[in-house]
């Protein structure tokens, strides 16, 4: 089932791409200081559309997800997190970012999480090439997860490589792959090396494409030793309020039930620009 799951959904990742590809493609995603990047905080797939250099965007994240944990016996319970994040375009081709979750509710009663701020993550993107006829956008992005929650040790990193391409149509199509090196030991059942892969298209609502839909299936491996291959869509859009704010909304939907995958989540973001 699962097998035939992630088939259907490349397959018709691949077919939206071709028909969006219809009449001459042509690359246009660009570095922005406005909303035509993707908030990152809403979709694990990322776009390789960056802020302009000295813009600053503070972003305030809701999630709700529901997932089993294999420390107690897969069980579904629900989780809750509030997160700030804030991202800073360094120059022309670079941002960096922070963010903090803070996590609310029950979830601080299931496995090693608990009530309280998380880990921070740092990190940097870098858009490495600029699209060229049909050639994507590309750009490599680092980060590191801190150990300022409770109970928490060690620092892990992720590489994640982000291709973007845009079409005359509007839609855009994305691809990431990331590998992630885990350290802590609050969870002595954590892999010590992860992976995922993100296929995804975004796309106009309405003619000036202020609102756009935002639709991407993830693959990555289960995080603890217990888990295998997990799969997840992710469906929802986002609506550029003004030059200076966004707001977006995205569920979550786990194909597969893996055992420490959400099973169903929501997530809210808005975003404003502090300084453009």
């Amino acid at each position: 089932m699962k097998g035939i799951a992630a088939s259907m959904c490349i397959s018709a990742f691949l077919a939206m791409t071709a028909v969006a590809q219809e009449s001459e493609s042509t690359t246009i995603t660009t570095t922005t200081s406005g909303g035509a990047d993707l908030i990152h905080e809403l979709w694990t797939m990322q776009d390789a559309t960056i802020l302009g250099a000295g813009t600053t965007d503070l972003r305030l994240t809701g999630r709700w997800s529901t997932a089993g944990f294999p420390g107690n016996g897969g069980d579904s319970d629900d989780t809750f997190v509030v997160q700030p994040s804030l991202y800073w375009g360094t120059c022309d081709n670079v941002e960096a970012f922070v963010t903090v979750p803070f996590t609310i509710g029950d979830g601080g009663d299931v496995g090693p999480i608990e009530d309280g701020n998380g880990d921070a993550t740092v990190g940097f993107t870098w858009r490495f090439a600029e699209p060229d006829g049909s050639w994507p956008a590309m750009a490599l992005q680092t980060s590191a997860r801190i150990p300022t929650g409770n109970n928490s040790s060690g620092v892990d990193g992720e590489l994640r490589l982000i291709m973007s391409n845009e079409y005359d149509s509007g839609v855009r199509s994305h691809v990431n792959g990331w590998l992630k090196s885990i350290n802590g030991d609050n969870d002595e059942a954590l892999r010590d090396f992860n992976w995922g892969v993100v296929l995804g298209l975004d796309g106009p609502l309405c003619d000036d494409g202020a609102v756009r839909w935002v639709l991407d299936y993830v693959v990555s491996r289960g995080a603890h030793e217990s888990t295998q291959i997990s799969d997840v869509v992710e469906l929802g859009w986002q609506w550029e309020l003004d030059a200076a704010s966004r707001f977006g909304m995205s569920f979550q939907v786990g194909v597969d039930h893996a055992g420490d995958q959400d099973n169903l989540g929501a997530t809210m973001t808005y975003a404003t620009a502090l300084t453009n």
